[in-house]
């Protein structure tokens, strides 16, 4: 009975440690620019084809590649502008670049281990994005965004006014806001027909 215990107090204190350095997301509002309520929806949506690339610090990281282009897939079609279709005329590219310092990373991650999470930390990831449309018919457009997550690990504070969420979570609202973000801004500069 007494080895049972013994157990039970290790699986619970292992339990509530690891809870101590799970990381807690923010997405920076500063630059969502766009809703879905902000952009018209032509009587029929536009077939595309989409190109992504993932990349950190401008080096390619295909392993991320599956989950960018789910991301962008999903916010063009829920736009109603555009759909996703492997034989189309036009295209979409998507190139997202994580600009993140891996050590520095690394080194706030092992404080914060080392203290079981009593020492928490904020890590950001700075992320920008080349979004480019081309269509036989119009000239083509590049344009840039900028966006970002602020993670905390441990006991750290988050942002204040900003709900946590998760890491994957987060990266799925940052893609869709820069998505909005260029759909809302072809159709502003008249690339698109409103």
């Amino acid at each position: 009975m007494n080895r049972l215990l013994q157990t039970l107090v290790v699986v619970s204190s292992v339990s509530l440690l690891s809870a101590c350095v799970t990381p807690h997301s923010y997405v920076d509002p500063q630059y969502r620019k766009a809703s879905y309520e902000q952009i018209h929806r032509p009587t029929q949506a536009m077939p595309v084809k989409v190109q992504i690339q993932f990349q950190r610090n401008g080096k390619p990281l295909p392993a991320v590649d599956s989950e960018l282009r789910g991301h962008v897939e999903r916010a063009l079609r829920a736009s109603g502008v555009f759909v996703p279709t492997a034989d189309a005329a036009s295209s979409i590219s998507v190139t997202a670049n994580n600009i993140a310092d891996l050590a520095a990373a690394r080194a706030k991650g092992f404080g914060t281990g080392l203290t079981f999470g009593a020492a928490g930390s904020h890590v950001d990831d700075n992320y920008e994005f080349s979004c480019s449309f081309t269509d036989p018919s119009r000239p083509p457009q590049t344009l840039v965004y900028q966006h970002a997550i602020h993670s905390t690990i441990g006991n750290a504070d988050g942002p204040p006014g900003l709900s946590a969420t998760t890491p994957a979570d987060a990266f799925g609202r940052v893609v869709e806001d820069v998505m909005l973000n260029f759909v809302w801004e072809l159709q502003t500069k008249g690339v698109l027909q409103q």
